[in-house]
């Protein structure tokens, strides 16, 4: 039919004149139990291009440049997908009215070899054949195909995957024993593909570059670093600005014969900033042979690092560096810990955890970013002597046994002869301290040259109660034994008491 009949066909901004036949394939997409799913429609637009306006008179003639320049202009039309296809006649409903994509445009010479004419197959597909009329009103689709458009790149093929799971379970919340807030905790991983295309030039000059080199880049420009537009997997897993990206190492390889660039880049993000991770396990003991339960707490902080790519070589934050700063924090609460154990087990005889250390182990790998650590503590009472950092104190009480006489008979099978010689042995008492003290390192220091004290005061309050309990005390013995290098003190005091 000619322009002018009423009967509108075009495609966004471009109207076909003369107008092109089509074909319609509907194609019903199924599950493999055979569960409709959805309809997808083909098109396909077979026309010819055909100068229009052609005046020899006027200097206006058809030609190679003519169909060439039309070409083009149809070529460019079609550049985008999800533009509005419409056939309609004058301003009855639409046959056909839907935003398609664009799968494949071919133009071929007729006959003339483009003097007057080209031939050209258009092949389409959309959901449905009649949707929106208007692109003001909305479509299926509208304006995606702009947003993405990678054609200015020189690439044949691109591939842009992220992918984001719980590291090792790591799905956070607040535990029920310690009361802490632990962190979610994820690995990220983003695989960018592309491969150059050696068919294209770039900028006026058509400067030539190897198709590996278009990839590359590509990739360095828009194919690294964690990707602003996150949106699809962020919302699955509850994701927004607060997550904080940790441990970004990045793996490139080349491919020249390909002429392809891929990009695998990882990460660690965690729902608290903080840039180490910690595991650990806390353990309660006691055995039917002691009266004091144990604690121990051990575990491992694993440092992470921040790597700063534009930087040449490369740099970061040792991840060790981080994790001695996680240890500064975490031995802070390891007692916090060991008593939260302490608390929620079987009932405890002495009552209270010690605060001091029982034993101590820490292990550092700078290498690996990594600190171990093992605490383990326990219900002692507390050293009479605050600064010591082990103690022993006994006492014995020795009291008068009976003395008599042996006598040995010849002869007498049974044994020797005992005697009573009517009175009793004396009555002792005696303390015994061993202690381990801080060192002084001074080899002419009084402290280093001389006992420490520090007992003095319990040993004088032990004999003072002594002196109150009986009418005689003697010492017998006085000894003080005071090792400074390893800051070991014994101490051996003993009296023998009796009444008038």
């Amino acid at each position: 039919m000619p322009a002018g009949d009423g009967l509108s066909f075009k495609y966004g901004d471009y109207e076909f004149d003369p107008r092109p036949l089509f074909t319609v394939n509907k194609e019903i997409i199924k599950t493999p139990s055979n569960t409709g799913l959805a309809t997808r429609y083909s098109m396909t637009l077979e026309g010819t291009i055909l100068p229009t306006g052609i005046d020899p008179i006027s200097n206006n003639k058809g030609g190679l440049t003519t169909v060439l320049n039309d070409t083009q202009t149809l070529r460019n039309a079609f550049a985008e997908d999800f533009r509005l296809l419409l056939l309609q006649c004058d301003s009855e409903p639409a046959l056909i009215s839907g935003y398609p994509k664009v799968l494949d445009v071919n133009v071929n010479s007729a006959n003339d070899n483009y003097i007057r004419r080209a031939d050209y197959t258009i092949s389409l597909e959309m959901p449905s054949l009649i949707g929106t009329q208007s692109e003001s009103a909305g479509a299926y689709c509208e304006g995606e195909g702009v947003e993405y458009d990678y054609t200015a790149y020189g690439l044949v093929s691109l591939s842009d995957e992220l992918s984001i799971e719980f590291l090792d379970e790591r799905a956070g919340g607040t535990d029920s024993t310690f009361g802490a807030s632990v962190p979610s905790v994820f690995s990220v991983q983003r695989v960018v593909s592309a491969q150059g295309d050696s068919t294209t030039c770039e900028g006026n000059g058509g400067v030539y570059k190897h198709p590996w080199e278009k990839a590359h880049d590509y990739i360095k420009n828009y194919g690294v670093g964690f990707p602003a537009d996150y949106n699809g997997v962020a919302g699955l897993f509850c994701l927004d600005s607060d997550v904080y990206l940790f441990n970004n190492f990045r793996n490139v390889s080349i491919n020249k014969g390909e002429g392809s660039v891929q990009s695998t880049e990882t990460w660690v993000a965690s729902s608290l900033n903080q840039a180490y991770l910690e595991e650990f396990e806390a353990t309660s003991e006691r055995s039917t042979d002691g009266v004091f339960t144990s604690v121990t707490v051990n575990g491992t902080i694993q440092g992470l690092s921040s790597t700063n790519y534009d930087n040449c070589p490369p740099t970061s934050t040792p991840k060790y560096n981080n994790a001695f700063i996680g240890w500064t924090a975490i031995s802070a609460l390891a007692y916090g810990r060991a008593a939260a154990v302490y608390t929620s087990g079987p009932g405890n005889l002495a009552g209270s955890l010690n605060i001091a250390t029982l034993s101590q182990s820490i292990g550092y790998n700078p290498i690996g970013g990594s600190i171990t650590y093992n605490l383990t503590y326990n219900d002692r009472p507390a050293n009479c002597v605050l600064t010591a950092l082990t103690e022993s104190i006994t006492y014995t009480y020795n009291d008068p046994s009976d003395l008599f006489a042996s006598h040995t008979i010849l002869g007498k099978a049974s044994g020797p002869l005992f005697q009573q010689l009517g009175t009793k042995g004396p009555t002792t008492r005696e303390i015994n301290i061993d202690a381990i003290l801080p060192l002084d390192s001074s080899c002419v220091a009084a402290g280093f040259v001389s006992p420490p004290v520090a007992y003095d005061a319990h040993v004088a309050a032990f004999e003072l109660g002594l002196n109150a309990l009986w009418d005689q005390v003697f010492v017998n013995s006085e000894t003080v034994s005071w090792e400074p290098k390893v800051g070991h003190l014994t101490l051996n005091k003993s009296w023998t008491v009796g009444s008038c």
